[in-house]
């Protein structure tokens, strides 16, 4: 169990309580309702309904699914902890995140506009260089996910234009992430940072890829 940083009791229980809001799990479906709030324009074709199903459904692929198969991992003794603070812990999990990412990719985004594409395609991109990696170094899986919302933030500035406001607001959310986890002793700053690049670089790169 990772030692705290430090001793304000306050700040341990703040830390815990944004590091559940902010986790990883619950990301992706909040950057594709961001992505829906920040240009409307896209999801003309779509009915508000049609879109609340389509959250619905991303969230049993990268929420529910994922949260109850780390709870099973965890009752088989697959995993030592559900919070997964050693390196092996995660193999299990990031594979099956990896595998039910992939079908939501494949499932859901295809009649939906590119950014919901690179978005899905992105996350699966950083769970796979994670499950590559986490056996190397331990790269904060908190902060590569919270990167996400400045990822897509930074592409639809590129794209569309948009303003610097809400690239602000995501990458404060995404640096409250990084405080948290490091207060926690969850992570070094190196790990934090790392997970920062993978989060961001690889919206951008999926972007590029899917719409060169």
């Amino acid at each position: 169990m990772p030692k705290p940083r430090t001793r304000s009791r306050g700040l341990i229980v703040f830390s815990r309580i944004a590091s559940f809001v902010f986790h990883p799990f619950f990301m992706t479906s909040i950057a594709a309702f961001a992505l829906y709030k920040l240009v409307p324009l896209k999801f003309h074709n779509y009915s508000s309904a049609a879109f609340k199903i389509f959250i619905a459904k991303l969230s049993l692929f990268t929420i529910l699914l994922p949260f109850l198969s780390v709870f099973l991992f965890r009752k088989l003794n697959l995993i030592s902890d559900a919070k997964m603070h050693k390196p092996g812990d995660r193999i299990y999990p990031l594979l099956t995140a990896l595998v039910l990412y992939t079908l939501a990719y494949w499932l859901l985004a295809r009649s939906l506009p590119i950014y919901i594409h690179s978005l899905l395609f992105g996350s699966c991109l950083s769970i796979f260089i994670l499950f590559i990696v986490t056996n190397f170094y331990k790269v904060s899986v908190h902060t590569t996910a919270a990167a996400i919302l400045p990822g897509i933030c930074v592409v639809l500035m590129i794209s569309e234009k948009m303003g610097i406001a809400p690239l602000i607001f995501a990458s404060l959310i995404a640096i409250i992430v990084g405080m948290v986890r490091w207060l926690l002793g969850a992570h070094t700053i190196g790990q934090i940072l790392l997970g920062y690049l993978t989060g961001i670089f690889t919206q951008l790169g999926a972007y590029y890829y899917l719409h060169p």
